[in-house]
């Protein structure tokens, strides 16, 4: 653009200009014009930049929020088969599914002994001095 006033400016005073520089000239206002358009094409493009990372951040918060409710989720499942697992540790539990009374169903000494182990295996003793 500058080159281009310059060549503006030098005929202006009446220089003599080769064909090359008397066109160039002669498209002064379609490049002001370009360039304007350009700027005005950049300043769209990086709006839309602006827009698409916001986007993409709050889609990342979302999913992140997602996951952690589904490891929640997990995990509230998991304390609650341990919750269950950790009663057939207790003796009353045990009396109560060995003889079928209290709304507990009847099962037989095997199985009860099966839960069990598999509760010692699986569910951590807590220390109640904690």
């Amino acid at each position: 653009q500058l080159k281009l006033e310059d060549y503006k400016d030098r005929l202006k005073r009446g220089e003599a200009l080769n064909q090359d520089q008397l066109e160039a000239v002669e498209k002064y206002d379609e490049v002001v014009h370009n360039l304007e358009f350009a700027k005005e094409l950049q300043k769209t493009f990086s709006g839309l930049s602006q827009d698409l990372l916001k986007a993409q951040r709050k889609a990342q918060r979302r999913e992140s929020l997602l996951k952690l409710e589904a490891e929640k989720k997990k995990l509230r499942t998991i304390l609650q088969v341990q919750y269950v697992l950790q009663n057939f540790t207790q003796e009353h539990v045990q009396k109560d599914f060995k003889g079928g009374v209290n709304g507990a169903i009847y099962l037989p000494s095997k199985e009860l002994d099966y839960l069990i182990s598999f509760a010692k295996l699986t569910c951590p003793e807590r220390n109640e001095n904690l």
